[in-house]
């Protein structure tokens, strides 16, 4: 095949992977996918490995080719032409049972050419809380509906008894059947998409340019790798708590090598997994792992597919934090998500000295709160993501109110949290000061106040990097950004009461809350500004 013509369907192999992001964003149901974009889209070859995919939330972007090859040995090593798989168990290549994932084989004629994937967030997919996921799950039975890669469509139909469990297990059954609707349509013009690639190129030059784009990621991200110093780097950090107040902080220690072509990433010495949803599945591990070094790799023409993912060693011990075993709960692992991703940076970053950075925020304040609503007559449910600072650079501040590293999502607009839902946006500003000091300053935290209006309501939140020791560290003598923290105030007082950093509430109409994310760290001494 000819360099252009490679190009030219390299190129368009992520083109579709866009569209298809587009047509499940216009198609969704819930605020969390079509305002908050937390999904994800990509396209995988006829052995399952992933070949190109979208650009929204990096956590769930290394995962997907681990899901759909556990789907594919549980279902003989092939599926069928008009069949469409749902798959969400974290212990076989999922994140957590909110994320859904649905794969579409792409059949030209008879012979398979590859699979059309999408994984998206829902709200609410069962369990002990209103919307499913909260640091204080203590086994993966508290986390709702588990689906180990089941035939949600076969042969063009839809299973019925599938949705009529969704239909009668979870919170919001309208948003999730119609958001897995939207999944299905992505999935849908991927594959057309496909099939016109192969109508005008011919079946046979479309599979060849997914072997040869796989094989040239390869080889760019092996020069590069074999570039790199040869030597091992060991960084460490920690979580707050195990996900209830009191308890001890989380370790989590990696060792990065550059070896031969090839990166080593060991995380032997990470804390035993815990009784909370704050476990990370190993295909989480990865996705963070592959986060990371993406970033210090993208500027070299390396793009994310499995020609990057074949070149990276991920080595954990198992019963760990980043390997847990079953049954043990995984909900809340995207806290612990980001601090990998935070250490491999830092890791990296003292590999590669001058594409090192200061440390953004890993504080991810998230909530979701049930509540009826008057207006509309039915149970809602808010959910709710707030950016924070993300570091500073050798020569630029960093970046305000970013949802930083491993996730991307925005935050749910004042308008669409008023309109939908029963609540009050008070208030929604960057925290002033806030970012680490330096020659260059940290990025700044992001606050959001809210006031329930209907008569009571419930929910989870979680705000990790509550504890200023574990605040996001400068480099070159730059100070560490401000930490994150939780805050309530009753209807009737006056000021605000600090909450644990984790937890579960009850609240009534005139109760505010507040979340508060953490800061950047800065990147030089300030006295060299």
């Amino acid at each position: 095949m000819d360099a252009v013509t490679q190009e030219i369907l390299g190129n368009a192999l992520f083109a579709i992977s866009e569209e298809m992001a587009v047509v499940e964003y216009r198609s969704s149901f819930s605020p969390i996918i079509r305002e908050m974009l937390d999904f994800n889209c990509g396209l995988f070859d006829a052995q399952g490995r992933m070949v190109a995919h979208s650009e929204q939330i990096p956590a769930q972007l290394g995962l997907m080719q681990f899901a759909l090859k556990a789907a594919l040995i549980r279902h003989g090593g092939v599926l069928n032409h008009g069949d469409a798989i749902l798959t969400n168990n974290p212990y076989l290549g999922g994140t957590h049972t909110n994320d859904l994932q649905i794969f579409v084989p792409i059949y030209d004629g008879d012979v398979l050419v590859g699979y059309a994937g999408s994984i998206a967030h829902h709200i609410d997919i069962g369990g002990t809380y209103p919307g499913t996921e909260s640091a204080q799950t203590t086994e993966i039975f508290h986390e709702g509906l588990i689906f180990p890669a089941i035939k949600f469509v076969e042969a063009g139909r839809r299973n019925g008894a599938v949705e009529e469990i969704i239909r009668f297990n979870v919170r919001d059954p309208h948003s999730t059947i119609g958001d897995l609707g939207a999944q299905l349509a992505a999935c849908k013009r991927g594959t057309e998409r496909v099939l016109e690639l192969c109508a005008r190129h011919g079946r046979d030059t479309v599979t060849l340019a997914m072997e040869r784009l796989l094989d040239d990621t390869a080889r760019r991200a092996a020069a590069l790798f074999s570039s790199w110093p040869t030597r091992a780097v060991t960084v460490e950090g920690y979580m707050d708590d195990s996900g209830f107040e009191g308890t001890d902080p989380i370790r989590i220690r990696v060792t990065v090598t550059a070896s031969a072509g090839r990166l080593r990433i060991d995380f032997t010495g990470t804390s035993v997994q815990v009784q909370s949803g704050m476990n990370v599945p190993f295909a989480s591990t990865c996705a963070s792992v592959y986060f990371a070094v993406r970033c210090f790799a993208g500027d070299s023409g390396v793009r994310q597919n499995d020609g990057l993912t074949r070149l990276v060693d991920v080595v954990t011990e198992v019963g760990t934090l980043v390997n847990p075993t079953h049954p043990a709960a995984l909900s809340a692992r995207h806290l612990a998500t980001q601090r990998i991703a935070d250490l491999m940076i830092e890791a990296l970053g003292q590999l590669i000295p001058e594409k090192d950075v200061a440390a953004a925020h890993v504080s991810f304040p998230a909530w979701v709160f049930r509540a009826y609503d008057g207006r509309w007559n039915k149970d809602t449910l808010l959910a709710d993501i707030l950016g924070g600072g993300g570091g500073a650079r050798r020569d630029a501040d960093g970046d305000h109110a970013l949802d930083t590293y491993c996730s991307n999502c925005a935050v749910l607009p004042a308008e669409i949290a008023e309109l939908e839902y029963p609540w009050r946006v008070d208030r929604t500003e960057l925290v002033n000061e806030s970012g680490g000091t330096g020659r260059y300053r940290g990025g700044m935290a992001m606050r959001r106040d809210m006031t329930l209006l209907a008569d009571d309501a419930d929910g989870i939140y979680y705000v990790e990097q509550t504890v200023a020791e574990f605040a996001a560290r400068g480099r070159d003598g730059g100070g560490a950004g401000t930490p994150g923290s939780a805050m309530i105030r009753r209807a009737g007082d006056d000021g605000w009461t600090t909450l644990p950093g984790k937890g579960y509430l009850r609240l009534k109409k005139g109760d505010s809350v507040s979340f508060v994310s953490a800061a950047g760290g800065g990147f030089g001494s300030p006295d060299r500004a």
